[in-house]
């Protein structure tokens, strides 16, 4: 009888603790919610400066393990006049946030670290009826986010496929066009300040319709199994970036012909974070030391195309010491400490693709059509090779595109294709 009285004791103070914690990490989120928007806001706003965008949330209304309220995403367009100025709704739906330490909804989606909130979502009817009825009468996304009580923000979506054609959007060229999209998982992670972002994208299959000219029959380019994976890290101390890229397909049909596979595989260390800010839209925050110096190490580790008459692949290793802006230019050539190239660019390989582009609609190429084109190349690619040092037409065994350089910063000297030449004559045609 004591025992049962014991543990209905430590139940019911577990439970009145865990009550106790998911009303606390709502009061949390009520009392951060509207600091978190506007932070969400003005970052989105800085990366970009063709729209304005503004988050509005309305309907908020606590429970003891939930949250829900209606929230409204809109863009207008910087410097337009007339209706072109009016905000445009790109999102209007209601959203309910589950409370933690340990939300019912993530332990059911099988992920048991503690969180602090929660949230589910499902593209509604009518958020966008269009994309609504093209996913087969449901919702196009679905999706989950979760935030630790480190403010790390995980993001799940999935889509579903879809085929889109001219009827769908008018806006198409012609009415024979159509883009067609697999089932896709999307995973994004940051903190909320904006640093340790992390993107996974997975597509089953992309395939665009497309008349290839204006009196022929469409062609259909098909993209299967598309990855993508990248991950870019701040460091505050000297304000550069470090990370990696990585992607790959599975294969390319252009029309009934295979055009093989192929994957990238990046890492690097040191680049300045204005060059994310600038072009990838990341949006890291500024800070006043812009002249702090740091050291750069970037690693095509892999670039490789397959295809039936063999592979294409490119390296490239390059590292530099006490940068401190984002150009580079002449007087930074002896800072470099390292790099190496090397392609290999085989004629038979690039023959075969070429052949391949010009008979989509065959689904295998002939001897003949790859020898024409392996005598189109060479003959397009004699001057290029032959009036620049750093490549070659064979690498002893067969002819192609090549190149192989190597330099280091303790050698006067840089191998280049077998062959060694000074440092200011490897710059001076660069």
């Amino acid at each position: 009888m004591k025992k049962t009285t014991l543990a209905i004791g430590i139940f019911a103070v577990l439970g009145v603790a865990y009550v106790g914690t998911a009303w606390h990490t709502g009061n949390m989120i009520e009392n951060n919610i509207d600091n978190e928007l506007v932070q969400i806001t003005n970052k989105i706003n800085q990366t970009q400066n063709d729209f304005t965008f503004n988050i509005i949330k309305s309907n908020y209304g606590k429970n003891i393990f939930s949250t829900k309220l209606h929230l409204t995403i809109t863009a207008s367009l910087q410097n337009a006049t007339g209706d072109d100025a009016q905000p445009k709704t790109l999102f209007s739906d209601d959203v309910t946030i589950h409370h933690g330490p340990f939300p019912i909804a993530a332990l059911a989606k099988g992920s048991f670290a503690p969180k602090m909130a929660w949230l589910e979502y499902e593209m509604s009817e009518q958020t966008n009826p269009t994309l609504w009825k093209l996913a087969g009468n449901q919702p196009f996304i679905t999706g989950h986010a979760g935030i630790s009580y480190g403010e790390y923000i995980t993001v799940k979506l999935a889509s579903k496929a879809i085929k889109v054609t001219q009827n769908e959007v008018p806006f198409f060229p012609r009415i024979d066009s159509a883009l067609e999209l697999g089932e896709g998982k999307y995973t994004f992670g940051s903190y909320t300040t904006g640093s340790d972002i992390s993107t996974k994208i997975e597509i089953d299959k992309i395939l665009l319709t497309y008349p290839a000219s204006f009196n022929s029959k469409p062609v259909s380019v098909v993209i299967n199994k598309f990855v993508m994976d990248e991950k870019n890290v701040l460091n505050d101390v000297t304000n550069t970036v470090d990370g990696s890229f990585s992607s790959s397909v599975d294969s390319i049909i252009y029309g009934q012909q295979n055009l093989g596979y192929g994957s990238i595989d990046i890492d690097f260390k040191g680049l300045d974070k204005h060059l994310f800010t600038n072009q990838l839209g990341i949006g890291y925050p500024d800070s006043d030391d812009t002249e702090q110096k740091h050291y750069i190490n970037f690693s095509l580790n892999k670039l490789n195309w397959h295809n039936p008459a063999g592979d294409i692949n490119l390296n490239l290793f390059f590292s530099m010491s006490d940068i401190d802006s984002t150009a580079i230019d002449e007087a930074d050539y002896d800072k470099i400490d390292s790099l190496k190239l090397k392609l290999e660019a085989p004629f038979d390989v690039l023959a075969y693709t070429s052949a391949q582009i010009e008979n989509p609609n065959s689904n295998t190429v002939t001897p003949e059509q790859i020898a024409k084109a392996n005598q189109n190349l060479q003959m397009m690619s004699a001057f290029f090779i032959s009036s620049s040092q750093y490549f070659t037409s064979s690498n002893g065994k067969t002819k192609g595109i090549y190149s192989d350089i190597s330099l280091t910063k303790d050698s006067d000297e840089v191998n280049v294709n077998g062959k060694k030449v000074t440092k200011e004559e490897f710059f001076e045609q660069l």
